[in-house]
């Protein structure tokens, strides 16, 4: 990749300090109050400490990660990783701070501002090659600190630094709209107590004259789109509405089918996990989300309500709702770390019954809220997408190239600093010079200079990949549907991407799926969404597939340019 002449590419290490030791003589008297962070305490949206706790020394002294003042932490585990769980520690008790191990600390030097640092860890890029690069099994996969030992990090002067997290924090408070969730959860809460509170019968039916119950499949999930239908799982439902963003398929048979098919009269509610929070949350089963065959797994129960007495939106908010948890309290049983509901219990629990016109009303209302928090999420998707663009942009130096322009001498005097302190640390320093790719890639693809930093950012199985892809596809004339087995495994056993893939061995499809959906979230190839006629059934089905990006679609400067326009009159001057 290209940087700007007045940067430099070092290793991170050259500019921060790795999970350093508390040392002894730095061990403050036990009763001194300090500040803890657990892993929920830092708001992944955000990218912020939000719910710090104060301890005294004594009680995290071992144990815990040790951290101070404007270092930056980085979750290292799955999911959190992923997620974007990373803050800079700011407001610490006594200038301490104390958290999960499952922190990296990363204290920067001199040489960079720790803003920047966090910029530059928190991109989707990052995050993607850190993923990447786990080590572990399962639900334990973590991020060695020999990764992050291996990163290089393009590296500006301070003054332009400053210059890039100014622009990067003003289009991060723009794009805020958090807060609009939170009025509309109050406008069902408000409708909730309303139905709740202003009954005059004051009578409390139980569940199990309203409704019938029913357990979900125990059948592995780990069939295709191609053969298997739709299963909802716990996490599909932690959000109050189903979430289909994340499906998996399981393959059923026709009697199973027609137990287990889900309608609009139902809700869908966690019966056990070893978070006893979520145990007792549920969803209603919408219009949108049936209209096809769908199913669910075995820790969710069903509801199926009648539409007479008891409708399934005003049922699903009662039992999420401060009401139900109260209610469902001494219907949940905890054992060996597990909680459970069983549905024996869940027909016991007692709730109100509001006339079913009331509930229609409230039935409207939370659909209509519900649409909302749909745009919402729109909304904070295109921000989301339009924030990694100016990062990208931010940190490969196109962002303040003008700006760099009209500050040359300041800048060319803050490269000699900057140098001397890299030089300080032993640090080898690479200016203003051009990265060569490893692999013939750019001779497949235009890649505009806003990626080339991400192209540079590539491991070598990726840029093999990426390279083999766009050649199929180019010859093929068509995307490749990754969901089609039979397409999928064509692509894989084609000499396009066996020749270029021999050397990691043979059976690779999975990893080869995973690494495209990579590229995908990191903007170098597309993924679509395209129609299937299911030979058997004659059903229509929907299939992910990917395929190379058109001209237009290589760089999002125009929406930066309009970012730009929006920032100007805050920063007195283009974002450039």
């Amino acid at each position: 990749m290209r940087i700007p002449e007045t940067w430099a590419e070092v290793r991170l290490t050259d500019v921060c300090e790795l999970n350093p030791r508390l040392l002894a003589e730095e061990r403050p008297a036990d009763d001194l109050r300090v500040t803890f962070v657990p892993m929920s305490a830092v708001n992944e949206s955000a990218g912020e400490i939000d719910k710090p706790e104060e301890r005294t020394f004594g009680e995290v002294a071992k144990g815990y990660t040790s951290f101070r003042e404007r270092d930056v932490l980085f979750a290292k585990v799955t999911p959190c990783m992923e997620n974007g769980k990373a803050a800079v520690a700011r407001q610490l008790q006594n200038g301490m701070g104390f958290g999960s191990t499952e922190f990296h600390v990363l204290r920067p030097t001199p040489a960079v501002l720790p803003e920047f640092l966090f910029s530059f860890i928190r991109q989707q890029a990052f995050r993607d090659r850190a993923a990447s690069a786990f080590v572990g099994t399962g639900g334990l996969q973590r991020v060695p600190p020999e990764f992050l030992g291996r990163v290089k990090l393009p590296l500006p002067t301070l003054p332009e630094q400053q210059r890039i997290v100014d622009v990067l924090q003003q289009a991060e408070a723009l794009s805020q709209v958090n807060e609009r969730r939170g009025h509309l959860d109050q406008l069902i809460k408000a409708a909730l107590d309303q139905l709740v509170l202003d009954r005059d019968d004051g009578e409390w039916v139980q569940l199990g004259a309203l409704v019938d119950t029913r357990y979900g499949t125990s059948v592995s999930a780990d069939a295709t789109a191609a053969t298997g239908v739709p299963v909802l799982r716990i996490p599909n439902v932690m959000g109050g509405e189903v979430d289909t963003t994340d499906m998996k398929y399981v393959e059923l048979t026709q009697a199973e089918l027609g137990r287990l098919r889900l309608t609009a009269a139902d809700v869908l509610i966690v019966r056990s996990n070893g978070n006893p929070e979520y145990v007792g949350r549920s969803a209603p089963i919408t219009e949108d989300v049936c209209h096809s065959v769908i199913v669910y797994a075995s820790y969710l129960i069903r509801l199926r309500t009648d539409g007479v007495r008891l409708l399934p939106e005003y049922l699903s908010a009662f039992l999420n709702s401060a009401y139900g948890r109260a209610a469902m309290r001494n219907a949940i049983r905890t054992t060996a770390g597990q909680s459970n509901l069983s549905g024996e219990n869940l027909a016991k629990v007692r709730l109100p019954v509001p006339d079913i016109e009331a509930q229609r009303r409230f039935r409207q209302l939370w659909l209509q809220v519900r649409e909302i928090r749909r745009l919402v999420r729109k909304s904070e998707d295109a921000a989301t997408a339009l924030r990694s663009a100016l990062t990208i942009s931010a940190l490969s130096g196109d962002l303040t190239a003008q700006w760099r322009e009209s500050h040359a001498a300041e800048l060319a005097q803050a490269a000699l600093v900057r140098d001397e302190l890299l030089r300080e640390r032993g640090a080898k320093i690479t200016l203003g010079a051009t990265i060569t790719a490893t692999t013939s890639v750019q001779a497949h693809l235009t890649i505009r200079p806003a990626r080339h930093w991400l192209l540079g950012e590539l491991s070598d199985f990726q840029r093999h990949v990426l390279a083999a892809f766009t050649t199929y596809c180019e010859a093929s004339g068509e995307p490749l549907l990754v969901e089609d087995p039979d397409v999928f495994a064509r692509f894989c056993d084609d000499t396009s991407v066996t020749e270029r893939l021999q050397s990691y061995g043979s059976s690779q499809g999975n990893r080869i799926r995973r690494t495209l959906g990579q590229l995908a979230a990191l903007g170098l190839i597309a993924k679509v969404t395209l129609p299937k006629v299911d030979t058997e059934s004659g059903e229509l089905e929907y299939l992910k597939a990917f395929r190379p990006l058109r001209e237009d679609e290589y760089t999002r400067l125009a929406d930066l340019q309009v970012f730009r326009k929006s920032m100007a009159p805050d920063t007195g001057e283009e974002a450039n």
